[in-house]
């Protein structure tokens, strides 16, 4: 038993090594683009409860596009900033998108921040909020976050994001 323990043991360890080092020849991108999408899964976890959603998130120039799709792709929501105001499923609201989902979601998290994290590295944590990436990804020979986690440090919210695209429009 002693020897399977020091295996795993050793073998995790080995692994954790492999990663640090490849971290050292990765790409990272150099700007951030004016417009860009990414796609796949979030969870969030407010005060112990749990809920899951495919999120397609688009930046077109000072605008963010936000759809979320339920469970099995059951029900989906699309909002978007627009020069009028917030969309929400085409309806116009006077809220931003930071106070619609705290309204409608009952969690939030820094969207506007998301494009340093992405594009540019920037794991410095934002204002109520601690930022780690535990897994990253590499496209188009640019290596990109794949896992991020956000954890608010004044209320019980926890975001993590995984991402299965990343892709620069312009």
């Amino acid at each position: 038993m002693k020897t399977l323990a020091s295996l795993l043991l050793f073998s995790f360890l080995s692994a954790c090594t492999t990663v640090l080092e490849r971290t050292e020849n990765w790409v990272y991108s150099q700007y951030i683009p004016k417009s860009w999408m990414l796609e796949g899964r979030l969870s969030a976890s407010v005060d112990g409860n749990t809920e899951t959603a495919d999120f397609v998130l688009n930046r077109q120039g000072e605008y963010h596009q936000l759809i979320l799709t339920g469970s099995l792709g059951f029900g989906q929501m699309q909002v978007k900033q627009t020069a009028q105001g917030l969309l929400v499923d085409g309806k116009l609201t006077e809220q931003t998108l930071q106070e619609w989902m705290r309204a409608e979601l009952s969690w939030t998290f820094p969207i506007e921040k998301l494009e340093q994290l992405v594009f540019k590295h920037n794991l410095e944590n934002i204002e109520n909020w601690q930022v780690s990436v535990s897994k990253y990804q590499v496209i188009n020979e640019v290596t990109y976050p794949k896992i991020v986690h956000f954890k608010n440090t004044t209320k019980a919210i926890k975001i993590k994001l995984l991402l299965r695209e990343v892709n620069r429009l312009k």
